[in-house]
């Protein structure tokens, strides 16, 4: 009888360890339906796996010697920490998520334990010792869980992840707040167990509608968004169409002018009139310096964007020095390009505007070699305060601006381009790395 019920409670602890596995497996694909994963796909496994071990060792070294309350507020830090490692996330929308996702699963192990109870017409000791039902009903419960996760990962995906604040924060940490302190009362108060799973559970409703909200609240958010910055980015293509269309025009003009000065040159030199050709040459060279373009990579759409800028920069003063080299053979698209280059030129043009005439300057470096291109744009400016990555706009409407960094990052990651942006010395400094490819690679990552 001893060995019966030693082997009743080895299965009931292997049992206890499938089912910590079942929920670190339900709390990843729900994970994978919210949160965009971070960027470290060979690093993602080792840390699941070693999230598991401590995991599961601490349950067996720990459990519940120090309470269960104690034990649900360790659980639920190790599932925030492997979330941080894995994914990427403002920190409410994270505590959010894994506390509801950690309540959820708690009232629903309870509640199904009490609805085979009742269908059963058996007392928890009963269920507890007859080892084959407990067992079947076990893995059926938490197969219902993966099933539900796996629903949930393919009909929701994960909103971008923004790196500023959002209005909503402090109602998306008021409802898991509120959700622990009921998993508290649940864990502390076993004889008024009933009262407080009944709570658990309508706040869980509440959680699961509020996260739907701000869900929805965070989509129209990030749609508005896009929208603004397809706008601003389609802005910016209406201006290097115009560049082009400048540039082809004045290309016909020149050339028109030089078979008119060419034949004008002929015939004084038929009628042999030496000086007067001499003086319409010395003429000549005089007035076509100031034709001659300012930059010549050999990439039409990219000399169009860098004269635009450049010819812009000298009407407000603003010293521009370009340096280039043979882009003939560059393979990118050019309307990436060419919103990339854009959007750098604009800022670091409007950040030195306003400085005084020494410091109105700016330096960009295009240079291009072993299927990589290089950028390098150098500009004087007011301190710039760099958080996560962003750049907070200092313009009166803050949701109309700051779009020029977050387009160019957008077409950076997009074909997984290495770039910094820092301001040292007063000084802001924009540096990448951009591989020459005809498409942007496909993101596995999302697919996975």
């Amino acid at each position: 009888m001893a060995g019966a019920a030693t082997m009743v409670v080895v299965w009931g602890n292997i049992l206890s360890l499938l089912g910590n596995v079942f929920a670190i497996a339900v709390d990843i694909l729900v994970f994978d339906a919210f949160f965009p994963r971070n960027d470290n796909r060979k690093k993602r496994w080792s840390y699941i796996l070693l999230f598991c071990l401590i995991f599961i060792s601490l349950s067996i070294l720990i459990g519940t010697k120090l309470g269960y309350t104690f034990k649900m507020l360790q659980e639920i830090a190790l599932i925030y920490v492997l979330c941080v490692f894995l994914y990427q996330s403002r920190w409410d929308r994270r505590f959010f998520i894994v506390v509801t996702v950690y309540s959820v699963l708690f009232s629903y192990s309870h509640w199904f334990e009490s609805f085979c109870l009742y269908v059963g017409n058996l007392d928890y000791e009963e269920y507890i010792w007859n080892v084959p039902l407990y067992s079947v009903l076990f893995f059926v419960r938490g197969f219902i869980s993966l099933f539900v996760a796996l629903i949930i990962k393919k009909y929701h995906h994960p909103l971008h992840a923004r790196t500023h604040a959002s209005a909503w924060v402090p109602l998306s940490a008021v409802f898991p707040v509120c959700t622990l302190l009921v998993l508290r009362q649940v864990y502390t108060y076993p004889e008024e167990q009933r009262v407080w799973q009944i709570c658990l559970l309508i706040l869980d409703l509440v959680d699961i509608a509020a996260l739907i909200l701000l869900d929805y609240l965070e989509e129209n958010a990030e749609n508005r968004e896009k929208l603004i910055a397809a706008n601003e980015r389609a802005h910016v293509q209406d201006e290097n169409i115009q560049a082009l269309s400048q540039a082809y025009a004045g290309q016909r003009k020149m050339t028109h002018d030089f078979r008119a000065k060419l034949s004008t040159l002929s015939e004084l030199l038929e009628s042999e009139r030496v000086d007067d050709a001499k003086e319409f040459l010395s003429e000549l060279n005089v007035r076509q310096s100031e034709r001659i373009l300012l930059v010549n990579s050999h990439n039409a759409a990219i000399d169009a964007v860098l004269n635009q800028k450049g010819y812009i920069g000298k009407k407000q003063g603003i010293d521009m020095r370009f340096r280039v080299n043979d882009l003939s053979a560059l393979k990118l698209p050019r309307v990436d390009v060419t919103i990339v280059l854009g959007n750098l030129i604009d800022n670091a043009m409007e950040a030195c505007a306003g400085l005084s005439e020494p410091n109105r300057w700016v330096s960009v470096q295009i240079l291009y070699s072993e299927n990589m291109l290089s950028i390098l744009i150098i500009n004087p400016s007011n301190v710039v305060q760099i958080n996560d990555g962003h750049i907070p706009t200092t313009k009166q409407d803050p949701l109309l601006h700051g779009f020029g960094i977050g387009n160019v990052k957008d077409i950076l990651e997009k074909y997984h381009a290495e770039y910094l942006f820092t301001y040292d010395d007063g000084r802001f400094i924009f540096s990448a790395d951009w591989p020459d490819i005809a498409e942007p690679p496909i993101n596995t990552s999302i697919l996975s």
